[in-house]
């Protein structure tokens, strides 16, 4: 059975592991709450969750550095998008604090932090962006409490609510887009105009390759996406297994597309585009020269390269493609997700449907009223 001793004015408790090996941990105020750890420590040693006293003192930035680091089976992209987020906003709040100290109000005083103003009009992070902090906190403390380095999480006591949608899609307009091509320097312009004829995600228009274009059958085999890492070239995988696709390949596009390799050669791979060294343009320059050019034309500061993509679902939807072929073509997994990102564009609002109820109802009428005078 667990004991206590007293050591100046703190109490410690000891207990003995399953192997019989006598352990001891201090630092309590009373001799009650020595006894009450002593004899949890027992319960878990029956249960062969042997944790050792050093283990539950680790701090965040310990057990990430320690552990949960040597878990992770992703790819190259992931680790330094967690990396990041890490360093950015988890770590330098709750780094060096010991595990079993991080408490549910901490938790959520630094979830209202992530939403405010900082100092120097420092801008407040969107409610997507902190649900992803939010979430990878959790999934490293969930590690803790499985591998026995923290009992309990503090997440079991907070309730997350899921992220607000993102604002509605606001497109651009053809005179917008052939503004921004203008603005841009020649050899970069293609990637302006891949965007707007396939609606590819940028990662995947700057991974875009010679051997993925079918000139002879018109179609374009998307198997690659840019890897934001650059250890390598291409990403280990896309987004989603809906992601791998063959779409459209426009006529247009096509004569843009030699002309520009006509001009400029390719790149690395056979990318292409290329920065101006000739190695790989990554989505970060491609993002910042876009901005540059997009923010003196009225473009705000939340648009981006991303915007070509849903410009061209809209022209999809202007020309009456079914929504379930425009989820094919920009690689969705589920209608839903096409749905809930571009339903707004879709024509057919309620009072578009009263109507088309109404004449329905008065096309009835008039064939009623016909078989009754023919009668």
């Amino acid at each position: 059975m667990a004991s206590t001793r007293k050591r100046g004015k703190y109490y410690s408790a000891r207990w003995r592991s399953a192997q019989g090996d006598p352990l001891e941990k201090g630092g309590f105020l009373t001799k009650k709450e020595a006894q009450a750890f002593g004899n949890e420590q027992e319960v878990l040693e029956r249960k062969q969750k042997n944790t050792r006293p050093s283990d539950l003192n680790m701090s965040l930035t310990q057990f990430v550095v320690d552990v949960w680091r040597h878990t992770l089976d992703v790819s190259e992209d992931t680790k330094e998008g967690y990396e990041r987020e890490l360093n950015s906003h988890i770590l330098p709040v709750f780094g060096e604090i010991k595990m079993p100290e991080i408490k549910p109000a901490d938790i959520e005083a630094w979830m209202v932090k992530l939403k405010q103003v900082g100092p120097n009009g420092k801008k407040a992070l969107a409610d997507k962006t902190i649900e992803r902090h939010v979430n990878l906190l959790a999934t490293i403390l969930k590690k803790a409490v499985q591998n026995g380095y923290l009992h309990t999480t503090p997440f079991a006591q907070i309730k997350r609510k899921k992220a607000k949608a993102m604002r509605k899609i606001v497109p651009l307009e053809a005179k917008m887009v052939q503004k921004i091509a203008a603005g841009f320097a020649e050899r970069f312009r293609l990637v302006i105009w891949i965007g707007f004829y396939t609606g590819m995600r940028p990662s995947e228009a700057l991974a875009l390759t010679w051997g993925q274009l079918d000139f002879a059958n018109g179609t374009i085999t998307i198997d690659r996406q840019l890897s934001r890492s650059t250890k390598q070239i291409f990403s280990d995988h896309l987004k989603t297994s809906a992601s791998y696709r063959v779409i459209a390949f426009a006529p247009q596009l096509q004569k843009l597309v030699k002309e520009h390799v006509g001009k400029f050669g390719l790149g690395p791979e056979d990318l292409l585009l290329k920065n101006r060294s000739g190695r790989v343009w990554r989505y970060k320059d491609a993002s910042a020269m876009f901005r540059g050019v997009a923010r003196p034309l009225g473009l705000s500061k939340g648009e981006g390269l991303h915007l070509l993509r849903h410009t061209c679902v809209t022209m999809l939807i202007q020309q009456n493609v079914n929504a379930k072929t425009i989820q094919a073509h920009v690689g969705h997994e589920s209608i839903e997700e096409t749905m809930d990102t571009y339903g707004h564009l879709f024509p057919t609002t309620l009072k578009d449907l009263a109507s088309n109820l109404d004449d329905f109802a008065k096309a009835f009428e008039q064939e009623d009223g016909g078989e009754a005078q023919t009668a």
